[in-house]
């Protein structure tokens, strides 16, 4: 039976663009969509995520990865993501096939944001343990401010992709909040919550959420009326989640190191503010 088969790999941000990439390709194939987690059997940074939002998963056997990622002389199979911008050919796709990469680009799936916020919506919510902040978000004029610090700060390998995102980006950020929201209200979300406030301007005051799993951070930062990110898979798809019709999200203007040598300009939605970093 032919089928869609995407390679899972890295944090939930990650999975979620290789799971939705899958999905819109499978949709236009009309094609079964299986995940290859076979990654994970070595790679222990990151577990996989995606059984949280409470969908259905089929997972690839290793004898149809084995026959669709690699290259054919008569059909090609295997797609890879080597550019890492917008490659509209990978969605005319109409036969089995492998994908593996990143896929990070909203235009691979916003025609069909609709059927992708479906999929990415929790099914229960036994994750909540701050409710209260959350009745906070939902009643305020909230913005969400996320950091992601970790392994960005920690990891030199990381640190040749990723550049952290510094106090005056998070300050050029809020001052453009503050001309654009009446009463505007901060919480701030990171991995490394107790020292997000060393990466934030004095004079402004904020909510610190030391969020009990990854799911309570997504979700409430969703829930918030907009959104400064991070260079971060997982800050991004808080903000898209979003389904707050006249949010407003900020983001750097830029997602990689520029000695990374990967392309990041498909990266940010055109409807995004981005500050110059």
């Amino acid at each position: 039976m032919d089928k869609i088969i995407t390679n899972l790999i890295g944090g939930v941000g990650n999975q979620m663009f290789q799971y939705a990439i899958g999905y819109v390709v499978a949709k236009n194939a009309n094609l079964p969509l299986f995940a290859d987690l076979s990654s994970y059997d070595t790679y222990t940074v990151r577990k996989y995520e995606l059984e949280k939002f409470g969908f259905k998963i089929n997972v690839a056997n290793q004898n149809d990865i084995a026959k669709l990622n690699k290259k054919h002389f008569f059909r090609k199979t295997l797609y890879k993501d080597k550019k890492k911008t917008f490659y509209p050919e990978i969605l005319k796709i109409r036969h089995a096939a492998y994908l593996k990469g990143y896929w990070q680009s909203e235009k691979y799936f916003l025609h069909l944001r609709k059927e992708i916020l479906e999929l990415f919506e929790f099914r229960n919510f036994d994750f909540i343990q701050n409710k209260n902040i959350l009745d906070e978000i939902k009643k305020s004029n909230s913005i969400s401010i996320n950091l992601r610090l970790g392994d960005y700060l920690n990891n030199e390998e990381n640190r040749k992709i990723y550049f952290l995102c510094t106090k005056e980006y998070y300050k050029k950020a809020i001052e453009h909040m503050c001309k654009c929201s009446e009463n505007p209200k901060f919480f701030v979300f990171s991995d490394e919550i107790t020292k997000a406030a060393e990466f934030l301007p004095d004079n402004y005051t904020y909510t610190f959420v030391d969020s009990a799993n990854w799911q309570e951070d997504m979700y409430f930062m969703k829930n918030c009326k907009h959104n400064i990110v991070a260079n971060s898979s997982f800050s991004w798809w808080a903000a898209w989640l979003n389904q707050n019709e006249n949010k407003r999200v900020v983001s750097p203007s830029k997602w990689l190191n520029k000695y990374s040598g990967i392309s990041d300009k498909d990266m940010i939605p055109d409807s995004w503010v981005k500050i110059e970093v």
